[in-house]
């Protein structure tokens, strides 16, 4: 049985905007949507029970029912007594909030790990290594996420830039994007205009785009030559960044373990200055 949570996530790019607003409902909560009619479905998402039939039939199903009955194995495969076991173990005695906050985190990293593949990794890793510049931008909570990549891909290959999409100072520097070159938004509901405009002109001009986003119906996908989808709620009012942070710690990683000896000259280099600085606090022996 192919798994039919996979089937949506390989046919999501050519999708419309509509069918997208009912995969990321599917996606998100998939557990319940294996019990909901279509009617129920289509009324939580707020389309239309055909918008709903469409999408079936777009990714190869006869209808909502084959789509269901597979949704239903997948369930039944994943209550298994180990995934019981490690769901019961974070049902410890704290406080409630705490626990709410633990449970979302956790469930939405498993969905980052379950809505993304190995080859959309893969894409944004490829694009990446072999980008002569890499330039790194988002507004307000995606912000923290892009000055963590930026730093450490600078860190790590000295060719990665941290640009600010609330200034105009980009202007001054997607004017000389080229296809060599590779611009990473990260952007989070409700979407920032001026990255759907920067995202614009880097395509213009030739560039990559990878998005850093939150649902598979976010506007800038459209600007997308790989993209990450980062489920961003909280308990409170905020976007959550935890799902996204724990996807770019991997890219990270990923790509210093691939090009390793590179990595580890620059390091190397970067470190003699710091420490001809006396950057560092240093232990002092006894």
């Amino acid at each position: 049985m192919k798994n039919p949570l996979d089937r949506l996530k390989e046919n999501i790019s050519s999708l419309p905007r509509s069918q997208k607003l009912v995969v990321d409902f599917i996606l998100s909560h998939y557990n319940d949507v294996g019990f909901m009619t279509v009617e129920e479905l289509s009324k939580e998402v707020g389309t239309s029970t055909t918008t709903v039939m469409r999408l079936m039939s777009s990714v190869g199903f006869s209808g909502y029912s084959e789509f269901q009955k597979n949704l239903q194995l997948l369930l039944k495969e994943e209550s298994t007594p180990h995934t019981r076991l490690e769901k019961n173990l974070t049902t410890f005695s704290q406080n409630e909030r705490w626990l709410n906050h633990y449970d979302l985190q956790l469930a939405q990293i498993q969905q980052a790990n379950q809505i993304n593949m190995e080859t959309n990794l893969s894409q944004v890793e490829s694009l990446i290594k072999k980008a002569t510049n890499v330039f790194c931008t988002s507004v307000r909570s995606g912000l923290p996420v892009a000055q963590y990549l930026s730093h450490n891909l600078n860190r790590m290959f000295g060719n990665t830039k941290l640009t600010l999409a609330d200034s105009s100072d980009w202007v001054d520097d997607v004017i000389s994007f080229s296809k060599e070159d590779v611009l990473i938004v990260v952007s989070f509901a409700r979407y920032g205009a001026r990255l759907m405009h920067y995202a614009d002109q880097a395509k213009k001009n030739g560039a990559s785009v990878v998005v850093i986003t939150d649902k598979f119906s976010s506007p800038l996908l459209a600007y997308a030559d790989a993209h990450l989808i980062c489920p961003a709620e909280s308990i409170s009012s905020h976007n959550s960044v935890v799902s996204s942070f724990f996807l770019v710690d991997y890219l990270i990683s990923a790509l210093a373990l691939s090009d390793s000896e590179r990595v580890k000259q620059r390091l190397s280099e970067v470190n003699n200055v710091l420490t001809s600085m006396n950057y560092h606090i240093e232990k002092k022996n006894n």
